[in-house]
This record gives structure tokens, C-alpha cells and sequence, in this order.
């Protein structure tokens, strides 16, 4: 039996986190803002009255399926001065800190203020960056004259939408980044291959993109902080620098476009001549004599966002009813690269944060993951069962206290007033009130954990309509479960199909909860759920997705890999037809035709201890054409424990041609002595495989190391590369083109010969003959 003290601490510490959560008993009073054209759920007004419903004459507490649904809706400030109130009656307004001048700048040299997700991988000795969820298309026209028109692109998603790489072709020339530099190659026919140009920059670049004769160069911007301008800035923010060149000139390329973003580089597409920009902007801090959003520069200065000015930057600016952890300024620019005189326009969205992206030729899809813990859980139901035995004169009190500013009261200060008024009714109960309270809150806990045990962990999906230069909000929706990586997402005539995993939880209130599982959802044009698979795979997650015509292929891993295949082609009645249960993984499905997948992961065995041991790089080959039996036709292992490539996480390292056979793939080989554990490094490089529906045949590799000869090490984007690994690979007519940042290698596909290597890094005794621009 609980005594009244015990009692009193359960009801205080549901409180504490209660308010703490940014959640409220009684709902804080928020200025109107305009209402969209689209069902916010909000009342008539458009106030987020979210906290509280009607019942008769009563206003009650809303249930937590009312709160959590009203976090997804969307509203607009009505301009920046609503926005300004917004961030100055924040809680977070008095608790974020700005690094000084120095300190911004010292950060930035330590690399601390890259927007990169890092995920550690004991192979290759590379960390891997998260997936940033990039779709790519095809590279812009043909070179000026004399190119071929036989050549790779970057490896895509969704054709007719560019991704952002390190390396572009356009079947004459080869555009590529190498530390501080950008290589302009003359590289059709390879054996008169030359450097035309060396662009050389003070910050670093991270991608570009080719359209026609426009080079688009971006990259985080470690020279601003030096400049005048910025140190007039109040806000110590990080900015990425956007530049356009003319290269109609491929041996004089001119800058013709110097644009800086305030924020750092998320995600991007190229859609005809528009560039989709995507920038956050982390740690806000708020000041009411100044324009709260991201800044813009052009040509090293700030465009006015009067627009009454000849030229402005002026966004609108979203947000949503959601308990915000951070605020992060979402900015989404749309960007001509070939008429430089258009203005950039932008939207501004204010999230918790995101994850990934999705992009169609109509529409972007920016999602992310909410939770509610078992904390969340036991504040509903405390508001549920202990808020109604407060007498009107308490709960009177307890909405005062919340409706005064947060300059006034803290968010501490309010909890304290509140806890106190609880604390005197806890006191007041008998013991066998306490018993009873004590009896109801647990029953009401575990019906409430299995009425919205879905709702613990949901993919929020935002899609935003894209059209040249105009960016619409269209709609959103959600899902349960949290998403791996761009892959996991995909529209096909007007739905939007998504892949999640419902990850593992630890209830106390429902065991049964506690295994993950997967789910595949069909949801229509206005994001509302029309189709579902759920559960499958119990106790796996999702390890790579891809969408063909009308059907998904998934897998799952988690001793082995269940290969599933899924029948979208009534969306509203998705179905498995078959899977296969093989050994290993495949972290990257890649369609080598409409009946064939071909995958790249790592093969696994048992171990003695009932576990699972990573071993080599395994390529598989899928026959799907029975769906409710598919086959792996071939297996390829390479090397043992530790043996990695860059493709398992990097889809655009993936090279392959169904037309010539060819697969190609960056590779680093260990071979292991023991059987056991990571053995010595033995080659790394690229490895070139021909590839048929009857399996694969390694072809040769391509080293860059000279032998095994070391290296430096280059860390850049979450990668610890070495400066001989091989990031990418291409081809122009029947030459392959293996690319690190030593060499640009041309090799005949035929059989592997040298035709020419280039040398792109300039070792000590060098002399540098290429061309500069500063």
C-alpha cells in the first residue's frame, strides 16, 4: 500500500514532466494567425485552442489524440512582427545561447557546425553521414560540341530530378571536386584527356550541379565570419554560399552569381533550370528589432526583405502547434540558374527538426518523426482523472498561472505555483482515496497505452507543390513509425507511398509492444491513409525499400533477410506476394529491369553465441518475376569482416549500365586470418563487375593507392576518406573514369586497361600549372 507521501510524488512528478513537455493543463493564450485554405482543425478564428474541448458546459482538458493531431497542422504568421511575438513569448527565447564572433568561427574551423548526421561504421574506416535523402536525374546538356552522348549520369531516383553530387559529366567534359578545388576535364576522347581549369575556393565546396553552361557550386561558407558585413550581423548564425558560373568558356569559367543562405545545407533538387534549396537554421535567438528570418546575401549583402525595394527577399513564414524542443528554420528557395537577374524566391518553415526528403517533378515531401514517451501517456490520464476532482477555484488559478507571459513567469516558476496547488489537493485525500486514485490511474494508463499505441512514434510527411518559381503548401499527413532514408518514399499517379519501421519500445503497461516491425502506407493526394500493410517482421527494422511500377520491395534484417514483396497496384488494398529468407542484408536495392533487383549489403552468419556476425560486401541478384516466389539467382562476396563500400550508404557511388552489362563499385577489402575478426587491408578501390540475369563476373579493379602506397586522410561531410579512396566512378562511350582525390583514372571497359590518368592533388614538389580562380 502507497502512502500519501508516495502518492503525493507520483502526482508531482507527472506534473513536473507535464510541464516541462511544453504542454499545458490549461491551453496558453496565442495571437490569432491566418488561417489556410486547408483543414487545420482549428477553431473558426484560427486560434490553436488545441489544450481544451468543449463537453456540454464544461471546458475539459483535450484528449492527447486531439493534441498530437493538432501538432500536425500547419498556420502562418501574418508577418514578421506576429513571428517576432511568437519567438519573444517562447519559452526556448530564454534559454538559447549564441557563440560569440570567435567562437562561431572557431567552430567552424573544427568542423562543428557542419548540419551532418553521423552514423560510426567500424568498416573501411570511413564514418558514415546519415542519408540526407537526395533524389537525382539527369545531368544538364551535352558539352559544347564533340562530346558523346553514351555517357553515366548521377545514379537517380526519380528521373528528371538532379541531385547534387561530387562529380558531374556531360559526355565531353568532367566537372569535379577535390578538396578546395573544382576540376574542370577536358575527358572525351580519354586519351586527350587535360585539365582546362582549376576553380579554387577559401571555403570549401560540398556539390554541384551542371546545367548547360551554368556551373552551380555550394558549400558551407567558413570565409564569412572574416567579412564587415557579417560582423555587423547581429544573429552569429553559419551560412552556405551558393555561386554560379558562366562556363560557356570551359578554360575561362566566369562567377556570375554569389548568393549566401543563412543556415546550413540540408537537401536540394534541380528541376529544369531551378535549383530546390534547402538550408536550417538551428538555435534561434530572438530580437524584437530585428527581422527574425534567415538572411539572404547577394553579391556580400543582405537583401531587403521591403518589398517595396527593387529587389527583396521576402518569405512567408509556417509553423506548427507542436511543443517545440529547438527551433529550426526550415528555408526552401527556389533558385534560377540560368537567368541570373530572378530573384530568389523562398518559403521558411519553423520544425522541431527533419529527416529526410522526398522530391518529385511536382512536389517536395520534407518529413519528420514525433514521439510521446509513457511520460506524455501519464500526464493524459492524470489530466483525465485528477484535473476534474480540482475545484473551479484551483483550476481558475492553474489557467491564470499559465496564461501570463513567459517574460513574467518562467516556465519554471509556473510549474512551481502549479505543483504547489496540486501538492495541497494530493494532501487532502485519505488513504483510501489515494488507493482508489492510485488503481484508476494504472487502469487508465494501460487502456490508454493500447488505444494509441501507434501514436507513440509517427513519420509527420509535409508536401509542398513546386512549380518554377513558385512554392505552394499543399497538405499534410503522417504515419506511424519513423523513416530510413529517401528510398522509403516515393508517388506514382497522385499517391505517395511510404516505408517505415515502428521501432522497439520498453512499455511497462504492454509487453507485447515492445518488438519493432514494419509498415508500407498508400496515403492519396491529400496525405490521407487509403492503404496499409502493417506489422511486418516483427523484432526487424527496415534495412533498404524500393518502389518499382507497382510494387515495393522491402528488407528487413535482423539474424537474416526477408526479402518482401509488396502489390501496390490497388492502392487501397496493398498486399504481400511473396519474400525470401536468405542470409545477410541488403542495404541498397537497385532495379536491374522490371523482374530482376540487384542488392549490395553484407554477408552474415551465426554466431556461437546465438548472434549475428557482419562478415564480407555481398552482392545479390533477385528474380521477382514469380512475386509470390521470388529467387536470389547469384550471390558475390568480397573479403571478409570490415570489408565496406561507399554505395551502402551513398547511392550516387553506385555505378551500373544494363545496356553494357556493367556494375561498378568503390570498394575497401579485408581479408581476415582468424575467420573472426577485422583482418588487413587489402585493397581498396574500384571494382568492375559485368552483370547478366544469370549473375555476376568480376571483371578486374582499378587501384588508386599505387600499390598500396598510404595516403592522407581527407574527413569531409561525416566521411573519413583517404585521399586514394575511390568515390565515384563513370563512364563516356567504352572508357570508365574511377575518381579520388589523387587521380581521374581512364580505363577501357573492355579489359581494363590504363588509357590516362590525370593527377588532381598536387603533392609538394609539384609545380602547379592549372588555371586559378580566386
Amino acid at each position: 500500500m502507497q502512502n500519501k507521501a508516495t502518492i503525493k510524488l507520483v502526482i508531482l512528478s507527472l506534473v513536473f514532466v507535464f510541464i516541462l513537455s511544453g504542454c499545458s493543463l490549461i491551453p496558453i493564450s496565442k495571437k490569432s494567425v491566418k488561417k489556410l485554405p486547408v483543414d487545420n482543425g482549428a477553431g473558426e478564428d484560427g486560434s490553436l485552442d488545441t489544450g481544451q474541448i468543449k463537453q456540454g458546459d464544461k471546458t475539459v482538458p483535450a484528449s492527447i489524440q486531439t493534441q498530437l493531431a493538432a501538432q500536425s497542422k500547419i498556420y502562418k504568421f501574418e508577418d514578421y512582427d506576429e513571428l517576432n511575438e511568437f519567438l519573444e513569448n517562447s519559452d526556448l527565447s530564454s534559454n538559447i545561447t549564441y557563440p560569440t564572433f570567435s567562437r562561431g568561427l572557431e567552430m567552424v574551423e573544427m568542423g562543428m557546425m557542419e548540419d551532418v548526421a553521423m552514423k560510426a561504421s567500424p568498416d573501411l574506416g570511413l564514418d558514415y553521414a546519415s542519408d540526407l535523402g537526395l533524389a537525382d536525374a539527369s545531368e544538364g546538356a551535352p558539352g559544347l560540341g564533340g562530346g558523346s552522348d553514351d555517357f553515366s549520369k548521377t545514379n537517380v531516383q526519380v528521373e528528371g530530378v538532379d541531385e547534387a553530387d561530387i562529380i558531374k559529366t556531360d559526355g565531353k567534359n568532367i566537372y569535379a571536386v577535390v578538396k578546395n578545388n573544382l576540376f574542370i576535364i577536358e575527358a572525351y576522347p580519354a586519351e586527350n584527356a587535360e585539365i582546362l581549369a582549376k576553380i579554387e575556393f577559401k571555403s570549401r565546396p560540398q556539390d554541384i550541379y551542371i546545367n548547360g553552361s551554368s556551373l552551380v557550386v555550394f558549400g558551407s561558407d567558413t570565409q564569412i565570419y572574416k567579412t564587415d558585413t557579417y560582423k555587423r550581423f547581429p544573429r552569429r548564425s553559419s551560412y552556405t554560399f551558393f555561386k554560379v558560373f558562366d562556363i560557356t568558356d570551359r578554360k575561362n569559367p566566369k562567377q556570375v552569381r554569389d548568393l549566401d543562405i543563412e543556415g546550413n545545407y540540408f537537401n536540394s533538387r534541380m528541376i529544369g533550370d531551378y535549383v530546390y534549396f534547402v538550408t536550417n537554421n538551428y538555435n534561434w535567438y530572438w530580437r524584437d528589432d530585428v527581422v527574425p528570418i534567415p538572411m539572404l546575401l547577394e553579391g556580400g549583402e543582405a537583401v531587403s526583405s521591403d518589398c517595396a525595394s527593387a529587389r527583396c527577399y521576402h518569405p512567408d513564414v509556417y509553423y506548427f502547434d507542436i511543443p517545440y524542443d529547438s527551433y529550426n528554420f526550415t528555408s526552401i528557395n527556389a533558385i534560377n540558374v540560368k537567368d541570373n537577374d530572378k530573384q530568389v524566391n523562398g518559403e521558411v518553415y519553423l520544425l522541431s527538426g527533419n529527416q529526410n526528403m522526398y522530391v518529385s517533378k511536382e512536389n517536395i515531401y520534407i518529413t519528420y518523426t514525433k514521439h510521446i514517451s509513457e511520460y506524455q501517456l501519464e500526464m493524459e490520464v492524470m489530466k483525465e482523472v485528477v484535473y476534474p476532482y480540482l475545484s473551479v477555484r484551483d483550476q481558475e488559478k492553474i489557467a491564470k498561472i499559465e496564461q501570463v507571459e513567459n517574460y513574467i513567469l518562467s516556465r519554471n516558476e509556473k510549474m512551481n505555483k502549479i505543483t504547489a496547488i496540486i501538492q495541497r489537493y494530493a494532501s487532502s485525500l485519505s488513504e483510501e482515496e489515494q488507493e482508489k486514485l492510485e488503481k484508476q490511474l494504472e487502469e487508465k494508463i494501460k487502456q490508454k497505452y493500447k488505444d494509441i499505441s501507434k501514436e507513440l512514434e509517427k513519420t509527420v510527411i509535409h508536401k509542398i507543390a513546386i512549380k518554377g518559381d513558385k512554392l505552394e503548401y499543399k497538405t499534410h499527413g503522417e504515419v506511424t513509425g519513423q523513416v530510413l532514408n529517401q528510398f522509403s518514399m516515393d508517388e506514382s499517379n497522385g499517391y505517395f507511398r511510404i516505408a517505415t519501421t515502428k521501432n522497439r519500445t520498453w512499455s511497462r503497461y504492454d509487453e507485447a509492444s515492445r518488438q519493432s516491425y514494419s509498415n508500407l502506407y498508400v496515403l492519396d493526394e491529400n496525405l490521407k491513409q487509403v492503404g496499409a500493410v502493417e506489422e511486418l517482421a516483427p523484432d526487424e527494422q527496415i534495412y533498404s525499400v524500393r518502389f518499382m511500377q507497382n510494387r515495393a520491395y522491402m528488407v528487413t534484417f535482423k539474424q537474416i533477410d526477408p526479402l518482401f514483396v509488396i502489390d501496390l497496384s490497388d492502392p487501397k488494398a496493398p498486399k504481400v506476394l511473396g519474400k525470401l529468407k536468405i542470409p545477410g542484408y541488403s542495404n541498397y536495392l537497385h532495379p536491374y529491369d522490371n523482374d530482376t533487383l540487384i542488392g549490395i549489403g553484407k554477408d552474415t552468419s551465426e554466431s556461437e553465441w546465438g548472434g549475428v556476425r557482419t562478415k564480407g560486401l555481398k552482392m545479390s541478384l533477385f528474380d521477382v518475376s514469380d512475386v509470390e516466389n521470388p529467387k536470389e539467382i547469384d550471390t558475390y562476396v568480397m573479403g571478409d569482416a570490415g570489408s565496406d563500400s561507399i554505395a551502402l550508404n551513398d547511392h550516387k557511388a553506385f555505378l551500373f549500365s544494363l545496356d553494357k552489362n556493367l556494375l561498378v563499385l568503390p570498394v575497401s577489402i579485408r581479408e581476415s586470418f582468424d575467420g573472426r575478426s577485422y583482418g588487413k587491408l587489402s585493397f581498396s578501390g574500384a571494382a568492375v563487375f559485368s552483370v547478366d540475369k544469370t549473375g555476376f563476373t568480376l571483371k578486374g579493379k582499378i587501384d588508386h593507392s599505387d600499390g598500396g602506397r598510404a595516403s592522407e586522410s581527407d574527413y569531409w561531410r561525416g566521411y573519413n576518406y583517404y585521399d586514394n579512396t575511390v568515390k565515384r566512378n563513370l563512364y563516356i562511350d567504352d572508357v570508365l573514369y574511377s575518381f579520388s582525390n589523387n587521380y581521374l583514372k581512364m580505363n577501357n571497359l573492355d579489359d581494363l586497361e590504363l588509357v590516362k590518368r590525370l593527377k588532381l592533388k598536387k603533392e609538394r614538389n609539384d609545380i602547379d600549372d592549372f588555371d586559378i580562380i580566386n
